[in-house]
């Protein structure tokens, strides 16, 4: 029987090559004449740098930048053919941040900046950029800072790039920042579609996620909308709106509108870059996963992506999760045959993450003997 095994990150566990290698070693284990295809996805965020250099063969480095508190750190850049691959969570990401220390007014997308310099330093035409996972609310400013442009105070005096300081940016200087820029095509890898700013905007939606309470949240949002304002004057045009602008605590607006960025679902390319359709096309059963199956899941997520494809050819596709919240309604309509929780299998949540390979493997083993077993009737 043939097999696609393209899972999605396990968050807190390992990522989706480490997933797709559990799964497969189960199969093999269970079913001894299986051939195994191992296609890792992401949708943008974590893993997204993992998935697209096993695509494309990508060489991986090694850069010094800044983290979302301004400590060093080395972060990962993908260079192929004359491009290069970014995933923002490898430095301005929350994961990189202690629980005590996730506060949106003082993280900065400073290190996603420096990682655009060096991949120009290298002469690259075209830099493709997943942006999920954000631990910041800076709309970018980082970004920008990086590259040469100032934010200034009513007084003339430059500001911190972070999210506490939105509110104070009264004038962009752009006398300093590289020209070298405008040069190179951004794709930014997102499925995120909120404004800038307002209560379905980056600040309401995304920062309590990264640590912002209720009066963060409401200094963050009038931050968002000021830098919007002074943008409209620097730019002669209002982008705030724009599907996307409010992704990344406003990375994506940053992205749109100063270095007219082309914004593409990550799912979606991902599966287009990988050849996805042939594959699953080719395979007898589909097996997917991910840390926790939700509602939120269900819209743009990769585990959906990849069961919508089943579902196009008819193909069973299984689903793998740490934990489930989704009624069988909604998930059996967007083509998941069925899922399977690991955490049923653990008699808590905290062993379930440590002892999540095990898990995931016994997990595998149980449904491929299910589904041999099946075929016997």
């Amino acid at each position: 029987m043939k097999y696609l095994v393209a899972p999605d990150k396990y968050k807190g566990s390992f990522d989706a090559l480490v997933a797709s290698e559990i799964i497969k070693e189960a199969i093999v284990e269970v079913d001894k004449g299986a051939e195994v295809f191992q296609l890792p996805l992401a949708d943008g965020g974590e893993g997204t740098l993992t998935a697209l250099s096993k695509i494309f063969g990508a060489k991986i480095e090694q850069v010094e930048v800044n983290d979302p508190l301004f400590r060093k750190i080395k972060s990962r850049i993908g260079f192929f053919e004359d491009k290069a691959i970014i995933e923002m969570a490898e430095c301005s990401g929350l994961l990189l941040l202690k629980d005590e220390e996730r506060n949106p007014l003082y993280t900065t997308t400073y290190g996603v900046g420096e990682l655009i310099k060096y991949a120009i330093s290298k002469g690259v035409k075209e830099i493709i950029i997943g942006i999920g996972g954000s631990a910041t609310n800076d709309a970018g400013t980082g970004m920008l800072s990086a590259l040469g442009m100032k934010f200034l105070n009513e007084n003339g005096e430059e500001l911190k790039p972070i999210g506490e300081n939105l509110i104070k940016i009264k004038k962009i200087d752009d006398s300093e920042f590289l020209k070298d820029v405008r040069k190179v095509k951004f794709t930014v890898l997102c499925d995120v579609t909120n404004p800038l700013y307002g209560e379905n905007g980056a600040a309401y939606v995304f920062a309590p996620q990264k640590g912002a309470d209720e009066n963060a949240v409401k200094l963050l949002d009038e931050g968002l909308k000021n830098f919007a304002n002074v943008a409209k004057q620097y730019l002669g045009k209002d982008l705030s709106t724009s599907s996307g602008a409010g992704a990344a605590g406003g990375l994506g607006f940053a992205l749109l509108a100063f270095l007219n960025a082309q914004y593409v679902s990550g799912i979606d390319y991902i599966l287009s870059a990988s050849n996805a359709e042939e594959h699953v096309k080719s395979a007898d059963i589909i097996i997917t996963g991910e840390g926790r199956f939700d509602r939120q899941s269900l819209s743009g997520k990769s585990t959906i992506g990849i069961a919508r494809l089943g579902a196009k050819f008819g193909k069973m596709v299984i689903v793998i999760s740490g934990s489930i919240d989704c009624p069988f309604e909604e998930y059996t309509k967007e083509g998941i045959t069925s899922i399977f929780s690991i955490v049923d299998m653990a008699s808590s949540l905290d062993r379930c993450l440590k002892e999540a390979p095990r898990l995931l493997k016994e997990t595998t083993k149980s449904i491929v003997n299910l589904i041999l077993r099946s075929k016997k009737f």
